[in-house]
């Protein structure tokens, strides 16, 4: 979710809060005071609204079926039952947050597609898959991921285009084993360790083995060796690299349940959860966003591992429909 127009963000808030308790009409003139209040505001409102008007225009997919479970016959004031009403306002509030959604962040939707052309093997939301490479090699892919090979006589290279991947690599000494992404080589011969290619950085943690790691984009150009239960983290926006430890055990726990995280932002932990889920999280508080921890959170359930997350730092999480999750400060 791009943080570049605060006050589309805020006119978001806006529609939310108004489609969420249509009836409330305290909040609806709080709204009209807020709209009045700078033509700014306005103009992004509209904007919002735009959005909101589009869906009228196309049918959701599966009215069908609702009419169908839903629909009883009508009073003679043609009013739709409550319980219908209640779907289809629910409907409708993910309708506006997915083209909200659409909006206000359209690189990363537009994004991995084009990535995903270029992949051999990728997963999709929630999806985990284990592939077996030619060389007896393993690559676990995360959620969201996508990986390229290209193995010659010489050296076996894959390439991390998207997501995280955890590396069981096969030992090949006349061949060794490369891995890109996002500019850095990592070069190993037989050991195990797990890339996460992040929006704002790039993170190696070794399982077991050594990895060797150059990045000439780093200033100074980095090289670095990396043993069991070391993790270097390297920042996209000229920030130095940081190393630190952690248990062998924990590297790529995503791949048996629960996953840990240690020293990450509430903002990367909903992100992650966004691999995991067809759902859209608005955390719409910079300070709860930045805050850190270190945990461990069952990506399975999204509203016990949203809850795990925020509660313990004052925040509040509201599922407004099964796709939709709003978090504040309570």
């Amino acid at each position: 979710m791009t943080r570049d127009d605060p006050l589309l963000q805020a006119a978001m808030d806006w529609l939310l809060k108004r489609e969420a308790a249509p009836a409330d009409a305290s909040l609806r003139a709080e709204l009209e005071a807020w709209r009045a209040a700078d033509p700014r505001h306005a103009a992004a409102l509209a904007r919002a609204e735009r959005a909101w008007r589009l869906l009228g225009e196309v049918p959701p997919a599966h009215a069908g079926r609702w009419e169908a479970a839903t629909v009883h016959p009508r009073r003679a004031t043609g009013r739709v039952l409550p319980t219908r009403r209640r779907a289809l306002r629910a409907a409708a509030v993910l309708g506006l947050a997915a083209s909200l959604a659409l909006v206000l962040a359209p690189e990363p939707l537009l994004r991995e597609p084009l990535r995903r052309l270029a992949a051999e093997h990728a997963t999709g939301t929630g999806e985990l898959r284990r592939v077996l490479l030619a060389d007896g090699s393993a690559v676990h892919l995360a959620p969201r991921s996508a990986i390229a090979t290209h193995f010659t006589l010489t050296e076996r290279r894959v390439t991390l285009l998207q997501g995280e991947a955890f590396f069981e690599v096969a030992r090949d000494p006349a061949r060794p084993f490369l891995v890109e992404a996002a500019g850095a080589e990592l070069r190993v011969l037989g050991t195990a360790f797990d890339v996460n290619l992040l929006d704002d950085r790039l993170e190696l943690a070794v399982q077991h083995g050594q990895v060797r790691l150059t990045d000439p984009a780093q200033a100074p150009p980095l090289t670095a060796e990396l043993g069991a239960g070391e993790r270097i983290s390297l920042s996209r926006a000229g920030a130095a690299p940081r190393r630190d430890r952690l248990a062998p055990a924990v590297v790529a726990a995503w791949r048996d349940g629960p996953v840990f995280v240690q020293d990450a932002t509430v903002a990367e932990v909903v992100a992650l959860l966004g691999r995991y889920h067809h759902a859209l999280f608005l955390l719409r508080d910079p300070e709860l966003a930045g805050r850190r921890v270190t945990g461990l959170y069952d990506l399975r359930d999204a509203g016990r591992a949203l809850r795990a997350l925020l509660q313990p730092l004052g925040g509040r999480v509201r599922q407004l429909t099964p796709f939709l999750y709003w978090m504040t400060k309570s």
